[in-house]
């Protein structure tokens, strides 16, 4: 049995502490969240310049990215938030999510951030922790793993990306509410991680620390691998209330309200 612990504490986020290391996720920014928007580029502004470092682990826009020359509503604006802050602080990483499938090297270039792979393991205060968007560990979700597949094949990715701006867009917008309707008919077991997944990714990566998003479930679940503790950590989205940041600092991970880490900058 899985033991779950959720903790949702509050942390000196100031910018005297350079230490501090943040993890983000599902964000989900659209224009119609202007709310939403708008925190994160206080955000980029505040505590990401002067952090450590800056984990941004997918689904940073609502709709499907359609390629770097996307025009919805709100890229820019983002765009232009992160590209200030890479050119304060050249550690914020970018994680695919399952909304950004088509992400490549030229959204690095485009911002100054630095792409990282759907698994990848990086150092955290001493310790070896495995970093994934978390659409990977839903194995019970067969028919999104399979059209996750079927995207990334190297040539309907090439021909994707041939197509003229209108019809990528097009294709984006008609996809959103299918995906949503399929979801929908799905139960929370199905959309969940299975755990099975988590423990051979984690065994495979020889890690006690996984760090994910995209179930919207935040919290710190605790479990036995290989006979050693090992901790499973789910970020936030900012669907919620409030937003949530995993905040980093002196060996210690706490889910921290962005606005708090905002306003204590």
């Amino acid at each position: 049995m899985v033991a779950k612990e959720r903790r949702l504490m509050k942390t000196d986020c100031r910018a005297e502490h350079p230490v501090t290391t943040f993890f983000i996720s599902d964000l989900h920014l659209s224009a119609s969240r202007p709310d939403k928007l708008e925190l994160f580029q206080r955000f980029c502004a505040g505590p990401a310049r002067r952090a450590k470092a800056v984990y941004l682990l997918g689904d940073l826009f609502e709709h499907f990215w359609v390629g770097n020359d996307d025009r919805a509503p709100g890229v820019a604006a983002t765009m232009d938030a992160l590209r200030a802050c890479c050119q304060r602080n050249g550690e914020v990483y970018v994680m695919r999510g399952n909304r950004e499938l088509m992400l490549d090297e030229g959204f690095a270039r485009l911002t100054g951030c630095k792409l990282l792979g759907d698994e990848t393991v990086v150092n955290i205060d001493g310790q070896q922790v495995l970093l994934m968007h978390g659409d990977l560990l839903c194995a019970k979700d067969v028919s999104y793993l399979l059209f996750r597949k079927f995207m990334e094949t190297p040539l309907i990715r090439r021909l994707y990306l041939c197509f003229p701006y209108w019809l990528r867009a097009g294709l984006s917008h008609g996809l959103r509410p299918l995906t949503k309707k399929s979801a929908m008919k799905k139960s929370p077991f199905v959309l969940d991680v299975d755990q099975r997944a988590v423990e051979s990714v984690m065994a495979k990566h020889k890690v006690a620390e996984l760090i994910h998003g995209h179930t919207h479930r935040p919290g710190f679940h605790h479990f036995e691998l290989d006979g050693r503790p090992a901790r499973r950590i789910v970020l936030g989205d900012w669907y919620a209330t409030p937003p949530l940041a995993l905040v980093c600092r002196d060996g210690k991970k706490e889910l921290t309200p962005v606005e708090e880490c905002v306003a204590n900058h």
